[in-house]
């Protein structure tokens, strides 16, 4: 099978000083074989990453989806 590297990304509502604020998210590791991948196991993961990364805490998503790694050429 041909497995082709993604970098997850998603855009995400959050709270910032009892305001509600949106932001994209690029996560800079890549994942391989998400065809098969449960949405809820992505979301999960990209939230879990944004928290330890930017230190919010994700409210609800606004999309969910990945991009092909670009080649260092």
């Amino acid at each position: 099978m041909y497995d082709v590297k993604v970098h997850l990304k998603c855009g995400y509502i959050y709270t910032e000083n009892g305001e509600e604020k949106s932001a994209a998210y690029i996560s800079p590791k890549f994942s391989q074989n998400l065809n098969y991948v449960n949405p809820n196991v992505i979301a999960s993961k990209l939230a879990n990453e944004i928290l330890i990364e930017t230190g919010r805490e994700v409210k609800s998503f606004l999309y969910v989806g990945k991009e092909p790694v670009k080649s260092k050429s």
